[in-house]
């Protein structure tokens, strides 16, 4: 689906001289990236502030294109102006804010502005938008105004703006970091659901390490570069290395963590409640209990 080649990028900015304005390069804010991704799985990247994860997502739906390196979508190179509507059709993006995405007085409306730029005709967008709207689960807000839903709802809504367009991938910049605990909750089953029920790559860029732990993979940034590459678990166990990346565990793990180091015989692979409900040695306690 996606395979970057040491792909770099670097901002410019505008200087001015006496005589004209030159651009100069500053601050490198990808560095040798070497990603393979296929179709279908569930990619979380993780990263604090300024590690590159948003400049990466952008690079993906060609809105950025590399400085050095290749970036590939579908075998199309993000770096040919040919091939950015290709890129943006098979690659969908969703952004923080749903507010900067939602653009119509009516719900049915806003779902349908991206197959209706494509040319698609009014029967097959009628049909979209009833099944994009049935798939988050909005279908019977189909006619109110986005304005007056909950977060998570909106959210909800730009997701199935960008499932109207029928990409194979979705890329969600922090989709969930505005939302409170029941936001986070509807969007992340939601992208699950499309993931595993219809197949869809799903990119994932997150402060919450909680959410990261339900990806089928997890990516780690610091300045620029993939420093991990592995599953929830490979990525977790390392608790020491993410902590020194001003990073964290998910809070479950931690106290499976501290419960280890306590001499409590739990899992050293507990990555969610569930995780900690199905241990054994926990299992044995309730049941004693």
């Amino acid at each position: 689906m996606i395979v970057s080649k040491n792909l770099c990028f670097t901002y410019t900015k505008p200087e001015e001289t006496s005589e004209s304005i030159s651009f100069e390069k500053y601050s490198a804010a990808l560095t040798d990236i070497n990603i393979n991704i296929k179709q279908g799985e569930f990619i979380a990247i993780l990263g604090r502030n300024g590690s590159g994860k948003s400049t990466l997502a952008r690079q993906l739906n060609a809105l950025l294109t590399p400085t050095e390196g290749t970036l590939w979508v579908k075998g199309l190179d993000t770096a040919d102006s040919d091939n950015t509507w290709r890129v943006r059709q098979s690659l969908g993006m969703v952004f923080q804010n749903p507010d900067n995405q939602l653009i119509a007085s009516i719900v049915e409306d806003d779902v349908a502005f991206g197959p209706e730029n494509l040319g698609i005709p009014t029967e097959e967008i009628r049909r979209r938008v009833d099944d994009t709207l049935r798939t988050v689960g909005m279908r019977e807000y189909a006619l109110d105004a986005p304005q007056f839903l909950s977060g998570g709802q909106k959210q909800r809504i730009a997701i199935a703006g960008v499932l109207a367009m029928k990409p194979d991938c979705i890329v969600l910049d922090e989709p969930t970091a505005m939302l409170d605990p029941s936001g986070r909750r509807e969007v992340l089953e939601t992208v699950k659901a499309l993931n595993r029920g219809s197949g869809i790559t799903i990119i994932l860029i997150t402060h919450y390490m909680e959410e990261a732990a339900t990806a089928s993979r997890v990516l780690v940034m610091d300045g620029g570069k993939l420093v991990m590459d592995g599953t929830p678990k490979e990525i977790f166990r390392r608790a020491d290395e993410m902590k020194a990346l001003g990073l964290d565990v998910p809070p479950v793990t931690a106290l499976a963590n501290r419960l280890i180091e306590m001499g409590v015989p739990v899992s050293d692979s507990i990555l969610t409640v569930e995780d900690f409900l199905n241990d054994g040695f926990i299992q044995t306690l309730m049941a004693g209990a």
